[in-house]
């Protein structure tokens, strides 16, 4: 017989004391009937059931609390395993041959992030590197892929391991996601065309995942190509001591009166790379506006914090822009910012052949 855990038993230990104070009521309440000293018993019947009750508040919140740092746990082990599986893979800046050794501890992280993803999986949480929702994805279809990744890494963690049963066990796991994911709507056309995110090797599955804390969804391939070699050349500062267990913060673009530009949006986990995020995303609506011949002002920026386990952090700070002065202004303001941050990249390349528009 498998140990129990440890919860497990605490938590049938708290039953049956309970059980066995109720039993100790319902005696004293029955002596009380014919007792004389029925007033006597009866106010020590309330001081019992008081203390039950004060006792069954204990284990709620008991239980409560496990729940939470167990969540916190999970959250913590996750983002420090995506880190360090990042910055090893990283070392080979080409990633046309990533080589993992067992002394970088890289195939350990990625156990314990396939661990740590399926414990969030059980408290409804997504995996730290996947998106809770973004456009063009259904919020069902968003939860099943979700799912299916967690299951996934499952699936390769119990091949490694050589347990097959296991293995078998989330591969029929898969199979059944994959039936419910043919069955869900499509809203693929509401999305803009080009998504990239960072990315980070990952040994158990011996691919490139994506990490869509940093990610974009832009309209324009130049604008998305920049944006992903930028978090290509930023992932020691991503997945720095200060950034590794941060969610993401999202900057949208909305546009209501230009139907031709799709909501985009980008995100990033690193602080200093906000501003970059902000520039990238008007840059890619001013292409797609020059393009279209359509202003669609006003616009509105919305940025929004996120905690680690997908939830907002706090309400969104909002800017609307009227008219093309107000956009450039907002763009030279955000280029200044950026030449005197670690993303000064952007300027330093401004004039890289390969990028069609100027930035």
């Amino acid at each position: 017989m498998a140990k129990m855990r440890k919860r497990t038993k605490i938590s049938l230990a708290t039953l049956c004391v309970m059980g066995l104070a109720v039993a100790v009521v319902a005696t004293v309440i029955g002596l009380g009937a014919v007792s004389l000293l029925s007033q006597l018993i009866a106010f020590d019947v309330a001081i019992l059931g008081a203390g039950i009750a004060i006792g069954a508040g204990i284990f709620a919140g008991s239980s409560s609390l496990t729940g939470y740092f167990s969540r916190k746990r999970a959250l913590k082990k996750s983002a420090e395993s995506v880190a360090e599986m990042a910055k090893v893979g990283q070392v080979d800046a080409t990633k046309q041959s990533a080589i993992v050794k067992t002394k970088d501890n890289s195939l350990k992280a990625a156990k314990n992030f396939a661990k740590s993803s399926y414990k969030l999986s059980k408290f409804g949480i997504s995996s730290i590197n996947r998106s809770s929702q973004q456009v063009g994805i259904t919020e069902k279809q968003s939860k099943l892929q979700n799912k299916r990744y967690v299951y996934g890494l499952m699936n390769d963690l119990y091949v490694q391991r050589g347990k097959n049963s296991a293995a078998k066990k989330f591969d029929k796991k898969l199979r059944k996601i994959d039936d419910k994911l043919q069955n869900v709507d499509d809203v693929s056309a509401f999305a803009p065309k080009y998504h990239e995110t960072a990315e980070f090797f990952n040994p158990l599955t011996s691919s490139w995942e994506r990490d869509e804390r940093s990610s974009v969804n832009f309209n324009n391939k130049e604008t998305a190509s920049f944006a992903k070699q930028l978090f290509d050349e930023t992932t020691f500062n991503r997945y720095s001591d200060e950034n590794k267990r941060l969610g993401a913060t999202k900057v949208t673009i909305k546009s209501r009166g230009n139907s031709n530009v799709k909501d985009i949006d980008a995100s990033t986990n690193a602080k200093e790379l906000v501003d970059a995020m902000e520039f990238l995303a008007l840059l890619d609506y001013d292409m797609t506006k020059k393009e279209s011949g359509i202003s669609g002002y006003p616009i509105m920026v919305e940025t929004q914090e996120y905690k680690l386990d997908g939830s907002k952090k706090g309400k969104p700070s909002v800017m609307m822009i009227k008219n093309d002065a107000e956009l450039e202004s907002r763009l030279n303001q955000l280029r200044q910012n950026n030449t005197t941050q670690s993303t000064k990249q952007i300027e330093e390349k401004k004039h890289d052949p390969d990028l069609v528009y100027d930035l």
